[in-house]
């Protein structure tokens, strides 16, 4: 009588074993296709949304740029130079050029000092500068300047600002 008790409960039986066999199939494919989903729900990068909040921040930064500008040196519908206020107490005004090289897919490139152009803005299509200009005391004066950006892998994502110039430079 003892012996058989010794020996009682050595392991699982088949049926347990196939019982849990299937609620772990059921917990781990709930689990896997819970996993697919939030793959799914993860933002692609180049989202037609993602270019247009890229654009928006070339365009903004260009425009508190341009907005504090002192003189224009250069002006074109694809580039646009000029100076600030000395930023770096060295009593010389900074020079800042926005340029884009008219090729679709190519970025739109920002030069500070006639350092090496960095690119604020990937796979651009279109970058138009439009110059509204007014005659202030006898001399030409730029007041305001319309920016449109489209870019993007479908360039579809279309940014159109405006900036009225504070010190109005020729």
């Amino acid at each position: 009588m003892m012996l058989r008790a010794r020996f009682r409960h050595r392991g699982f039986t088949l049926v347990e074993m196939v019982l849990s066999m299937a609620v772990m199939t059921v917990l781990l494919g709930g689990i896997a296709s819970s996993m697919i989903l939030a793959s799914r729900a993860v933002p692609d990068l180049e989202t037609p949304l993602k270019a247009m909040a890229d654009g928006y921040h070339a365009a903004d930064g260009l425009a508190s740029e341009l907005f504090a500008s002192q003189t224009i040196t250069s002006r074109s519908a694809t580039v646009v130079e000029f100076t600030v206020a000395d930023r770096n107490a060295d009593a010389i005004a900074e020079t800042i050029r926005y340029a884009w090289d008219g090729v679709a897919g190519q970025p739109l490139n920002r030069q500070y000092n006639g350092g090496t152009a960095g690119a604020v803005l990937d796979n651009v299509y279109q970058f138009d500068l439009r110059y509204d200009t007014q005659s202030i005391s006898g001399q030409v004066k730029v007041t305001v300047v319309h920016i449109t950006i489209r870019a993007g892998a479908d360039a579809t994502s279309r940014v159109d600002t405006s900036v009225q110039l504070l010190n109005q430079p020729s």
